[in-house]
């Protein structure tokens, strides 16, 4: 994308002069709306599962319960959903449940970041609950997430070698690695075709792939057939 002229910017009025594209995790409500008052020319590729939780944040607020996020605070997708309601509160695990904080919540409204684990989500939810009166709770976990999530524990203990694809940058690809990691302790995680040129395999001959959401196919797809070329070489 930068050789074809793509840049990343962190400030929208630095896209004056070109067409700027809203990444897929979604932005604060006041600065979408700030870009929109600007003018400036715009593609909003925010994932329609995040717009969806963004506005169920928002109508939760509305009737009138406090917000609380269960995600990681660091994430793009969570500060935006957080952009769009005043004061939410964001958990990331059961020990950031602070019962001094939630002394004083009496009505609230959970979501949760599209790629988070559900497992721990649960456990999140069940320490709001025993603090908190007046719990709503919307499973905003995305479908492909829970169901990779789901499949990754069935399966990981059943091959030699389990080999995540994707960017240790992607949260949803540490949440596999974090799952199947403790099922499988032979579990890699490659970020391109060539890493598996230096894999020690081994005796494993039987391997189980996952990929993160945004693992573009044609590297899977290279990836698995490299590693199918590289065992059919040290077979013969």
């Amino acid at each position: 994308m930068k050789r074809r002229g793509f840049k990343t910017i962190e400030d929208h009025r630095l896209a004056k002069d070109g067409l700027l594209i809203i990444q897929s995790h979604g932005i604060p409500a006041a600065r979408l709306n700030e870009i929109r008052a600007s003018g400036i020319e715009f593609v909003d590729t925010t994932c329609p599962m995040v717009k969806d939780i963004q506005a169920r944040a928002r109508r939760l607020s509305r009737e009138g319960f406090r917000i609380v996020i269960i995600g990681d605070r660091k994430h793009e997708e969570v500060r935006g959903i957080a952009g769009q309601v005043e004061n939410a509160l964001i958990v990331g695990s059961p020990a950031e449940v602070d019962p001094a904080v939630f002394r004083h919540v009496r009505r609230a409204g959970v979501v949760v970041q599209s790629t988070f684990i559900r497992a721990e989500a649960e456990r999140i939810l069940r320490k709001i609950r025993r603090l908190v009166p007046d719990v709503r709770f919307e499973n905003t976990i995305c479908k492909p997430t829970s169901d990779r999530q789901r499949d990754a524990r069935v399966q990981a203990s059943r091959y030699d070698s389990v080999i995540v694809i994707g960017s240790p940058a992607s949260a949803n690809t540490r949440n596999l690695m974090s799952i199947v990691g403790a099922r499988n302790p032979r579990t890699i995680l490659v970020s391109r075709p060539e890493d598996v040129d230096n894999l020690k395999l081994g005796s494993r001959r039987k391997f189980y792939f996952l990929s993160g959401a945004s693992t573009p196919m044609d590297i899977i797809d290279r990836t698995v057939a490299r590693l199918r070329r590289r065992l059919e070489r040290e077979i013969r």
